[in-house]
């Protein structure tokens, strides 16, 4: 098969006249904990140039990139049992800043110890929150909530009291715990939400409404289909995170706001048509061409910032790649060898196998040098398309979706 090549970068190091610091790239979890990867590789340029090994044994790697020059780097994450992922960037050093934080999906650095707590109210219906697990609850108690081990943990819980036929939202958190070590049961005071805030969202779009604590906690608020929400607002910390979306088909958006940047008056989230397209061809040992790829649609006032792409053979491997505006550059055809680096060959999917290829073009408010240095929040926004710019920041984005399956 004929893969598209594209114009080679300078190989000039970063310490010549003009060159911008080296670039700081960590390796992080879904919590933003540093990890060590089973692979790791970068090259400047693109493909046939060769992938240079990287340590393994550590997080975190400086790289001497000049600038205007076109860079890649791939890093095999921790497995998870005998599930294998994959992630990988296609950038400009102009791009991104001197920090770049490359997020794994489903493996993190800290084990789970299992708390319960009592509330000082009793909930007709509820949910308990943590980083990285939710366990719904009714009455005044909680088992079996997994909390990351650590300082600094935080556990949240929101639900609704019923009294007669009036249900009144609760919101509670208990912050800087150690864990596993915290008194036999958690105890939450949970207070009365009085406040709301309105949302709305284009009729017959999914829509959603939640937080994200700043010690990662998310907590769901709200879920509907379109049109005027009232959200109950609870007093927070001012950067904790207030995040809404709404999605129909292919067509998404995603609004962050630190809690103390939310305007009282009415929010609104409006999406324009988008549209996404692309043809993909493979050979049995090398990744997916994509071909004829195009994005259009986006709201004027919101910049292009890429695409990212995901090929999954279901519990077995899992790719997951950024490509930026100026790695494309003009073409419409892309491909990177990702499974020629040094210990990547097993990301290429079995042959005959069942696979799953998705595909995100993303215009946002914020630059993304300043989205791929920021910590991640920790639950992916649409599953398997948006985990490289779900991030800790204030932003709008919008996202047109693309999906398939076929045989390897």
């Amino acid at each position: 098969m004929k893969h598209p090549l594209f114009a080679l970068a300078l190989l000039v190091l970063a310490g010549c006249s003009g060159g911008l610091p080296a670039l700081k790239v960590t390796l992080v979890d879904g919590i933003g904990e540093p990890l060590q990867p089973l692979a790791a590789a970068w090259r400047l340029g693109s493909p046939p140039l060769a992938w240079n090994a990287l340590p393994t044994g550590q997080s975190s790697w400086s790289l001497p990139i000049p600038p205007g020059a076109r860079f890649q780097v791939a890093f095999r994450c921790p497995s998870s049992g005998a599930t294998d992922f994959y992630v990988s960037l296609d950038l400009q050093r102009n791009e991104v800043g001197n920090q770049l934080l490359v997020r794994c999906p489903s493996v993190y650095a800290s084990p789970l110890a299992s708390e319960s707590g009592t509330l000082n109210v009793s909930l007709n219906s509820g949910q308990a929150f943590s980083a990285r697990h939710q366990v719904a609850l009714s009455g005044n108690t909680f088992t079996g909530l997994q909390v990351p081990q650590g300082n600094g943990r935080e556990v949240a819980v929101f639900g609704f009291v019923l009294s007669g036929s009036t249900s009144t939202p609760h919101f509670g958190r208990l912050g800087s715990l150690t864990i596993p070590t915290p008194p036999p049961s958690l105890s939450l005071s949970l207070s009365p939400v009085t406040a709301t805030l309105s949302v709305t969202t284009p009729p017959g779009f999914f829509s959603y409404a939640g937080l994200v604590l700043q010690s990662f906690v998310p907590v769901d608020l709200a879920s509907w289909t379109g049109g005027l929400q009232p959200v109950p607002w609870p007093a927070l910390q001012w950067n904790d995170l207030f995040q809404f979306w709404t999605c129909l088909g292919s067509s998404c958006a995603i609004r962050r706001e630190y809690y103390a940047a939310v305007p009282s008056a009415p929010l609104s989230l409006t999406v324009p048509p988008l549209t996404l397209s692309a043809s993909e061809t493979h050979s049995p040992t090398a990744l997916p061409t994509f071909s004829n790829l195009a994005a259009s649609g986006f709201s004027p006032r919101l910049s292009f910032l890429g695409y990212a792409f995901f090929l999954a053979e279901p519990g077995v491997r899992y790719w997951r790649h950024f490509l930026s505006p100026g790695a494309l550059g003009s073409a419409t055809s892309y491909y990177v060898d990702v499974e020629n680096a040094p210990g990547f060959a097993g990301v290429v999917p079995a042959v005959g196998s069942n696979v799953q290829l998705r595909a995100t073009a993303f215009a946002g408010n914020q630059p993304l040098a300043v989205l791929l240095a920021q910590r991640p929040i920790p639950e992916e926004t649409f599953s398997a398309h948006t985990l490289f710019l779900d991030r800790f920041w204030p932003v709008h984005l919008e996202a047109a979706l693309l999906s398939a399956s076929f045989t390897w």
